[in-house]
C-alpha cells in the first residue's frame, strides 16, 4: 500500500471543542481533554486534500497543559425566545501533528491523478501558508493557525507531559465512511492514553468498541482539477 512521506504541523489556537458525543444531546456540550483523530483529521484536510488520496493521522503531541473554560451561550429556542447554555472549552491549546498521505482505493477512477512527488508538494507548500481553507479546532468557532514543522522539530519539541502516562479512557476516535451509496456509517471508540504527552492512534480493527449508524447517502463528485494544473498554478503564484 502506497504511504507518502511523513508531514509535521503545529496546530494552535484560543479555544477547542472536542464534543464528548454523551453532551451533545442536552444542548451543554463539554469538550474531550485531547483531541480526537477525526477532528485533527478535518485540521489536516483544510491544509490540503483531494479524494485522490486520504490523510492518515498517526499521533499528536500536546504541548500545553490540559485547561478549560466554560462558557455560556445564547441558544434560541422553537417559541422564538432564548436560553442560556454552558459549553466547556479547551483554552490556549497547541497540537504537533504527525501525519501522512495515502492512496484512496475506492476512487480507482482517479488512478491518473496519483502524482506522489507533486502532491507532496503541495501539501508542504500548503502548510507553510497556513492552509487552503480555514481551519477550526472542533468546531468553527474554534479557529486555529497552522505551522510548517520538520521531523527533526517535531521530535526535538517537548511536551509539557513528558514525564507521565494518562489515559484518557474510552473517546470517540473516528468515523468510517462507506465506498459505496447507502452504506452504513461506523463510528469507531478506543482506550485511549497518553505516554509522555504523545497519543498514537489504534488502527480500526484494534479500536475497542464499533457502532454501525444508519446508512449514509452521498454524491461523488464527477471531476476534479489534476494534480498537474494545481502544482503548476502553486508555482505561478511563488513567481508572482
Amino acid at each position: 500500500m502506497f504511504k507518502s512521506r511523513e508531514f509535521f504541523v503545529s496546530l494552535k489556537g484560543k479555544y477547542a471543542l472536542f464534543t464528548n458525543p454523551s453532551t451533545k444531546g442536552g444542548g451543554e456540550k463539554a469538550t474531550y481533554t485531547v483531541p480526537t483523530r477525526q477532528a485533527l483529521q478535518g485540521c489536516v484536510d483544510s491544509l490540503y486534500f483531494k479524494p485522490t488520496f486520504k490523510n492518515v493521522i498517526t499521533e499528536v503531541k500536546m504541548m500545553k497543559p490540559i485547561q478549560t473554560e466554560v462558557i455560556g451561550t445564547r441558544a434560541l429556542l422553537g417559541n422564538g425566545k432564548a436560553d442560556l447554555n454552558y459549553v466547556s472549552y479547551l483554552t490556549n491549546v497547541e497540537y504537533l501533528v504527525r501525519f501522512y498521505m495515502t492512496w484512496n482505493e475506492a476512487r480507482p477512477d482517479l488512478i491518473n491523478d496519483r502524482n506522489q512527488k507533486k502532491h507532496e508538494a503541495i501539501m508542504e507548500r500548503s502548510i507553510k501558508k497556513g492552509g487552503r481553507r480555514d481551519i477550526f479546532l472542533g468546531t468553527r468557532e474554534c479557529v486555529a493557525t497552522a505551522e510548517y514543522l520538520t521531523q527533526e522539530e517535531y521530535e526535538q519539541a517537548e511536551s509539557c507531559y513528558k514525564e507521565d502516562v494518562l489515559s484518557m479512557g474510552i473517546m470517540f476516535q473516528e468515523f468510517e465512511y462507506p465506498a459505496e451509496d447507502k452504506q452504513p456509517l461506523k463510528s469507531y471508540f478506543a482506550d485511549i492514553v497518553m505516554k509522555g504527552g504523545v497519543i498514537r492512534f489504534k488502527n480500526k480493527e484494534d479500536c475497542e468498541i464499533v457502532n454501525t449508524l444508519s446508512t449514509y447517502n452521498f454524491k461523488t463528485q464527477q471531476e476534479i482539477k489534476s494534480v498537474d494544473k494545481e502544482f503548476e498554478e502553486y508555482k505561478q503564484m511563488e513567481t508572482r
